[in-house]
This record gives structure tokens, C-alpha cells and sequence, in this order.
């Protein structure tokens, strides 16, 4: 049961995220608030890969080079495929969550990037729920700061 909750929670992240996709434009890609702050562009490429690689760390052997070919992958998100790119995370993200059961919830122990152990639902909640959310509100911010005032409040939390 709690395994539903987690997996929705990632999904609902990344519906949000798609919401958000269809306002983006050509122009808002290079937006940025400030020298060495991430560019929309970039802040897409991230979100666009983050929860379902962050699924894997915790579930896969994942070498140092399997990361690098995710990170390249990742940098090919373009507008026209972002969506799509969201789609392929929810797959992912679904297809590794089906391999976990309550019981690795409750008791496998996994480390984070930063070498942090905890139970893997607690990791899924600290890093990719988290990760989603708090760099969608980021997305969300930036095209509100680059002049999307047909944005609102639902548009950051409501499907």
C-alpha cells in the first residue's frame, strides 16, 4: 500500500511537470535568474531524468559510466521531446517500482549519491519525490519570472 503512495506521488510530480510543458517556448530557454543558476533549458534536462535515475541508484548497480550515458541522454531534451521525456521517466519509474516490494520499503537499506544510508522508502521520499517537486516549483518560477502571468497557483498544483 505504501508502495501505491510513493509511486503516485512520483507520478503526480511528473503530470504536474507536463502541465508545465506545453507553456514553454523558444525564448525561455536560456532564462536564467542569475549567473551560474541552472538555464530553463538546463533545469528541463535535469527534471526529465532525475526521478527515474535516482529509482535505479537505489535498485540497480548503476556503474559510473551507465550514469554518464543517462546524463548524455538527458542532455538531448528539446521542447518538441520533453513530454515525451517525462513519459519515458514514468515508465521507468513504474517499471523499477514493480520490482520493490513493502518489505524493501520498510527495510532495504540504500545510499544516497552523498554516501547518507536510509530505508528505501525514506530515500524515495528525501530524493526523487523531493528532487521532482522542488525543481518543478523552480520551472514553474522561472517561466513566472521570464512572463508567464497566464500561470497561477493551479497551474503549480493542480492536475
Amino acid at each position: 500500500m505504501y508502495k501505491d503512495h510513493l509511486l503516485f506521488s512520483l507520478e503526480r510530480e511528473i503530470e504536474l511537470l507536463k502541465r508545465l510543458s506545453v507553456v514553454i517556448k523558444e525564448n525561455d530557454l536560456d532564462y536564467r535568474p542569475f549567473e551560474k543558476a541552472r538555464s530553463t533549458h538546463e533545469l528541463m534536462q535535469y527534471v526529465a531524468g532525475v526521478g527515474s535515475m535516482m529509482m535505479r541508484w537505489f535498485t540497480e548497480d548503476l556503474t559510473p559510466e551507465m550514469r554518464e550515458k543517462i546524463r548524455d541522454y538527458n542532455k538531448t531534451v528539446t521542447i518538441a521531446n520533453f513530454e515525451e521525456r517525462l513519459e519515458e521517466q514514468k515508465a521507468t519509474i513504474r517499471k523499477v517500482m514493480a520490482t520493490i516490494t513493502e518489505e524493501d520499503l520498510l527495510t532495504k537499506e540504500v545510499e544516497l549519491p552523498w554516501k547518507e544510508k536510509m530505508v528505501l522508502s525514506a530515500a524515495i521520499m528525501n530524493a526523487p519525490v523531493k528532487w521532482l517537486a522542488s525543481y518543478r516549483m523552480q520551472l514553474f518560477l522561472y517561466l513566472k519570472m521570464n512572463g508567464h502571468v497566464e500561470l497561477g497557483t493551479t497551474q503549480a498544483w493542480v492536475l
